[in-house]
C-alpha cells in the first residue's frame, strides 16, 4: 500500500515537473516569436522610411516638370496676344498714312497726337538751309520700278541720303522742317540737284513725324561738321532755326531724273511675334509628350 502511495506521489511530481518545462518552453517560443515579429516589423519601417523619401521627392520632381508645358503653352497664348497688338499697331499706322490730309494745325503742340497723319502747308523752300541725313536705306511703296529687292544688286545702290529741308509757311511765316526724300549718294552734292530745287510758293502734302530716338550705336549728331544721323527734332530746329516740326514730304513715287523719290515714311514695325509663337506652343507640345511618357505611361523616353 505505501508503495502504491509512493508511486502516484512520484508520478504526480514528474507530472508537475513536465507542465512546467512544457510550460516554459511555451513561453520561450513564444517570446522568440514576438522578437521575430517586433524586428520584422522594424525592418519593414525602417525600408519604409528609407523608400517614403525617395517617392516624394519623385512626385515632387514629376509636378515640377509639368510646369514646363504648362508654362511654356501660357507663353505661346501670350504671344498669340502680341501678335494681335502688334498687326492692329501696324494697320493703325497704315491707315494714318493714307487718311486725308488736313490743314496744319496753327497750334503745333497737337501734332504731338497726329504722328503718321498726313497734312496740307503752303510755302517755300529755304534750299540754302538744307541739311542730309543718312546714309540712309530708300524705302519703297508703291513704286512700279523697283529699285531693290534683287539678290545680285549691289547693297551700295541703295545707299544714300534723306534731303531735310527748312520750309517758309506762307501764312504764319513760321519756318519748319521737311523730308523732301531720298536720293543716291551721287546725288549729294547739292549742285547735282539744282534742277529739283523748285523756287516760289508751293503746297505739298506730308506725313507727321516726332523726333527720333537714337539707336545705341548710331553716331551723334554734329552740326558743325554738317553730319547728321539720327532725326532730333530738338538740335535739328534749334541749329537751323525753326519750329520743331518736321513732315515726310508725299509725291509720286518715280520723280524726275535728279529729283529727291519723297514717301520715305517706314510704317512698319519688327514683327516676330509668329515665330515667338511657333516656338513656345512646339516646347510645350514637346515636352507634354515626353511627361505624359514618362509619368503617366512609365515608358522609357527613348
Amino acid at each position: 500500500m505505501i508503495t502504491m502511495v509512493r508511486n502516484m506521489v512520484l508520478r504526480t511530481h514528474n507530472l508537475i515537473n513536465n507542465y512546467q518545462s512544457l510550460n516554459i518552453s511555451v513561453k520561450v517560443r513564444t517570446m522568440n516569436t514576438m522578437i521575430r515579429f517586433n524586428s520584422t516589423m522594424a525592418n519593414a519601417l525602417r525600408a519604409q522610411q528609407r523608400v517614403r523619401p525617395k517617392k516624394e521627392h519623385g512626385q515632387v520632381f514629376k509636378w515640377i516638370l509639368l510646369m514646363i508645358p504648362v508654362g511654356s503653352f501660357g507663353l505661346g497664348c501670350w504671344q498669340v496676344y502680341r501678335l494681335q497688338w502688334k498687326l492692329g499697331l501696324i494697320d493703325m499706322m497704315q491707315s494714318k498714312t493714307n487718311a486725308t490730309p488736313v490743314p496744319m494745325p496753327s497750334d503745333y503742340s497737337k501734332l504731338e497726337n497726329m504722328e503718321y497723319l498726313p497734312v496740307k502747308v503752303k510755302g517755300q523752300f529755304l534750299h540754302d538751309k538744307e541739311i542730309l541725313i543718312g546714309p540712309r536705306a530708300l524705302i519703297e511703296q508703291d513704286s512700279p520700278f523697283p529699285r531693290t529687292g534683287s539678290l545680285v544688286s549691289d547693297p551700295k545702290r541703295n545707299q544714300g541720303w534723306l534731303v531735310i529741308t527748312p520750309f517758309k509757311i506762307t501764312e504764319t511765316g513760321e519756318v519748319i522742317l521737311i523730308n523732301r526724300g531720298w536720293v543716291h549718294q551721287n546725288l549729294r552734292p547739292k549742285e547735282k540737284r539744282e534742277p529739283s530745287m523748285v523756287k516760289g510758293d508751293v503746297e505739298i502734302v506730308g506725313v507727321v513725324r516726332l523726333t527720333e530716338k537714337r539707336a545705341p550705336f548710331m553716331p551723334k549728331n554734329n552740326p558743325e561738321k554738317g553730319s547728321w544721323f539720327c532725326r532730333d527734332l530738338e538740335q535739328m530746329s534749334e541749329y537751323l532755326g525753326t519750329a520743331p516740326v518736321w513732315l515726310d514730304a508725299r509725291g509720286i513715287p518715280d520723280p524726275p531724273e535728279g529729283w529727291p523719290i519723297p514717301n520715305q515714311t517706314r510704317v512698319t514695325l519688327r514683327n516676330e511675334h509668329l515665330s515667338y509663337v511657333v516656338t513656345w506652343y512646339s516646347l510645350s507640345a514637346a515636352t507634354a509628350f515626353m511627361w505624359h511618357r514618362s509619368f503617366i505611361r512609365k515608358l522609357p523616353l527613348l
